[in-house]
């Protein structure tokens, strides 16, 4: 970077950038400037601006910093601007590399194929319960663990549940009358209802092709669902990025809880400006629950809204 030379801390901040932080390192360090890029990056993505997304990946600088000249008061600005861009291109590349999930691109040897099979899926790719025990015994030996999240997100898949998981869920929903809204799949709550939830699961079903809609997946939107069923305990998982439902949920006059299981990473679910602006519910992430999520230390998180009762 041009003018850089002339500065050593912003010299220091351009080699440690050009090593390859991670984007986990880079929200650790700078905690605000991730918090403006969940907002300006989601906000690019959602209203499909190129032009913002170009802004944020090729920041203009100040004339002095290209001439080597940087007066104290913009260093700061400029040190922010560049660890922005650098979390801007992490992200994006992520999403990029999601978005490649065709089963024939992802090359797993057979062996790995076989484990993964053995661990995380049934017949025609679809998700088992997890059993804690065998995923302790298995996952270690795997060698190619980093396809895992393509070969799932081919079929659909964002996250797998553990027996675990399951039996803490069905602890906080037993006896409550509950609904999964953007069920996809169903799995989930086929899981839960195996071991005793009554619980119905809704999805529009506005991804066929992307995921297979089990028969017990009622076609119906997540506001109508809330609607109809008045649920006092609502759960869902993975809930698409900037979606417009979720915000309604906290409007329901019925629902005392709602259980959302996501990631760490804001900016690839949920509605987090719904979130962050409704003060009927009292948001905490489950320690317990997010360790429930496999494969472990993958980033899986799990959100408990309580409502807030006078």
């Amino acid at each position: 970077m041009p003018g850089a030379k002339s500065n050593p801390q912003l010299l220091k901040l351009v080699r440690w950038l050009e090593s390859g932080p991670s984007l986990e390192e880079l929200q650790e360090k700078y905690p605000s400037e991730w918090a403006a890029v969940e907002q300006e990056f989601g906000r690019a993505l959602r209203d499909r601006d190129k032009r913002q997304l170009d802004r944020l990946l090729r920041p203009g600088l100040p004339k002095h910093a290209r001439f080597g000249a940087i007066p104290g008061i913009q260093l700061q600005a400029i040190r922010s601007t560049l660890v922005k861009q650098r979390m801007t291109a992490i992200a994006l590349e992520r999403g990029l590399k999601a978005s490649f999930t065709e089963e024939k691109a992802i090359h797993i040897g057979w062996l790995d194929r076989f484990l993964l099979h053995c661990v995380f899926f049934g017949k025609d790719y679809r998700r088992r319960l997890v059993s804690d025990f065998l995923y302790s015994l298995i996952w270690p030996a795997i060698r190619q663990k980093k396809y895992l999240p393509h070969l799932a997100e081919a079929h659909g898949v964002y996250c797998f549940y553990s027996k675990r998981l399951v039996a803490a869920l069905s602890e906080m929903l037993r006896d409550k009358p509950c609904v999964e809204i953007a069920a996809g799949d169903g799995a989930l709550s086929r899981f839960l209802r195996d071991s005793g939830i009554d619980i119905m699961a809704f999805d529009n079903q506005s991804w066929t092709g992307k995921v297979r809609y089990n028969a017990e997946v009622i076609q119906l939107d997540a506001v109508e669902a809330l609607r109809r069923h008045k649920p006092e305990v609502v759960l869902c998982s993975w809930p698409p990025a900037n979606n417009e439902f979720e915000q309604e949920i906290f409007l329901a006059p019925t629902v005392t809880r709602y259980i959302v299981i996501g990631s760490d990473n804001r900016l690839t679910f949920g509605n987090w400006p719904a979130y962050m602006a409704q003060r009927t519910f009292q948001m905490r992430k489950d320690e317990a629950l997010s360790d429930a999520i496999l494969p472990s230390r993958s980033g899986g998180a799990v959100y408990v809204f309580e409502r807030r009762f006078p």
